[in-house]
């Protein structure tokens, strides 16, 4: 990092001023000038203390280390944005903006990026803010910030839970972009997009895709937040069995688990109380809530970048892809004669090498002396239901209902040809009836959770286990 240049074509331009270089110090995490300070259409060159403290090589967490933060903060203590934006450069290194509409429909936007050695800082607003409106988006500096960072690491991360946390009052959405420099010139990208009735996280780069949709326009079914963080906890755990099963790419599966986390700590029903006696004349009973997991229905999935490990056969590539999702429907037309069901599914399908009966990968060097290993295809699939009905305002039926297959395919090569060939089949199903666990298991817990979100998907062994505590 040398300078960062003076680029009178950019506008709007906000003046950076170097801080006190100390011990601890970012020459790059420059303090925005006052409003009365600020260039209109200039960005200013560092002082030379600044420049000589970062001459030296910085990596990217470093360099916008507080700047997303400043950008925010500097809103709610009147910054002058102009309305208008110039247009970055087709090419930067690394590009991070934020665009907020209030419910005023006033729309801010906020960049920051590079281009090699130039720092690039922008804010436009398409009208005037409030102070109230200043001082929401003030108070999301911590969560840009957040967001930031976690992808301008050595090992991207998704850290969006401070964005979610947004005041609903005078903020109607956000959306966040990030795009960082990732190895074999392959960007690693971050697209976050949240508002009243839906949140999505789309996670792109050379590991892979995934993507994770939440539905929070339906409040019925939310359950409470110690209810939400079991079932996020026994998901993930879900996640991390199907990643190893399918020889999963780690860090691309750490991004999907975060952004699934983050995603699904909605809005609980201590929450809620107010909003939902306004929306309908009655609420799910405990009962009800005894047997859904407490999130929001979502749909999630991650594909890895197919990999052909083998150089003398690179049509057998190495794969992994899963989905997930969840799904609530409450007939509240009339509270006597309700239905409520939730279905759960997930589908895991992978392709991978091994070494002959172990479970590590082989050696491929391109010679026919390595070609001795097996090749597996792996297919799961799971479902899990659970419903309630009621008549004349007694809870009349209460099922559950699962079912899972495995199949594991193995085609064992030896010096390059097939040897051996066998598919290993799994399959499971359960129904049970749930009526009579309901109210003794309630009376015996002193809660409203039947089953510590038991209903979650897993392995066809795990699913008959889970069921025995009935």
């Amino acid at each position: 990092m040398s300078s960062i240049t003076t680029l009178s074509n950019w506008q709007p331009a906000t003046r950076y001023t170097a801080p006190t270089v100390g011990r601890n110090s970012n020459p790059l995490a420059a303090k925005l000038d006052t409003p009365e300070a600020a260039s209109p259409s200039t960005i200013v060159t560092l002082s030379p203390e600044a420049i000589a403290a970062a001459s030296a090589p910085i990596s990217t967490s470093l360099r916008y280390q507080d700047l997303g933060a400043d950008m925010l903060k500097q809103l709610g203590s009147g910054l002058v944005m102009p309305p208008d934006r110039a247009k970055l450069p087709d090419a930067v290194d690394n590009k991070f903006s934020l665009s907020i509409t209030t419910r005023s429909g006033t729309k801010v936007d906020l960049t920051l990026a590079n281009v090699d050695d130039e720092m690039i800082y922008q804010v436009s607003s398409s009208a005037k803010l409030s102070d109230d409106e200043r001082k929401a988006l003030s108070n999301l500096a911590q969560g840009f910030q957040a967001a930031i960072d976690g992808m301008a690491g050595s090992n991207p991360q998704v850290r969006l839970a401070g964005l979610t946390q947004f005041d609903s009052k005078f903020v109607q959405s956000i959306d966040f972009h990030a795009e960082v420099e990732g190895p074999d010139a392959i960007p690693q990208t971050l697209d976050f997009h949240i508002d009243d009735a839906k949140r999505k996280v789309s996670i792109g780069g050379p590991d892979g895709q995934a993507e994770v949709n939440v539905d929070t326009g339906a409040l019925e079914h939310v359950g409470s937040k110690q209810q939400q963080e079991k079932a996020i906890k026994n998901y993930l755990a879900q996640f991390d069995q199907a990643a190893s099963r399918g020889r999963g790419d780690k860090q691309l599966m750490s991004m999907f688990k975060d952004a699934f986390s983050d995603m699904n700590r909605t809005a609980i029903r201590e929450d809620l109380r107010n909003d939902l006696s306004t929306r309908q004349h009655w609420q799910l009973n405990s009962d009800d809530r005894a047997t859904l997991t407490g999130l929001s229905d979502f749909s999630a999935a991650l594909t890895q970048t197919p990999k052909s490990s083998n150089p003398l056969k690179a049509r057998e590539e190495d794969t992994f892809a899963y989905d997930i999702s969840q799904q609530t429907v409450v007939d509240n037309r009339i509270h006597d004669e309700r239905a409520v069901s939730q279905t759960q599914q997930s589908h895991m399908e992978a392709k991978f090498h091994t070494e002959i009966g172990k479970s590590g990968p082989p050696k491929f060097d391109g010679t026919l002396e390595t070609q001795n290993y097996d090749y597996h295809h792996i297919q799961d699939n799971a479902r899990s239901n659970v419903s309630l009905e009621y008549r004349r305002g007694k809870l009349a039926k209460a099922t559950l209902e699962q079912t899972a297959s495995q199949s594991e395919q193995i085609q064992t090569f030896i010096l390059g040809k097939l040897t051996a060939d066998k598919t290993i089949p799994s399959q499971q199903a359960l129904m049970r009836d749930l009526l009579p666990s309901l109210t003794p298991y309630r009376q015996y817990k002193g809660d409203d959770t039947l089953n510590n979100n038991i209903f979650l998907l897993g392995s066809p062994g795990e699913l008959l286990a889970r069921n025995q505590q009935f």
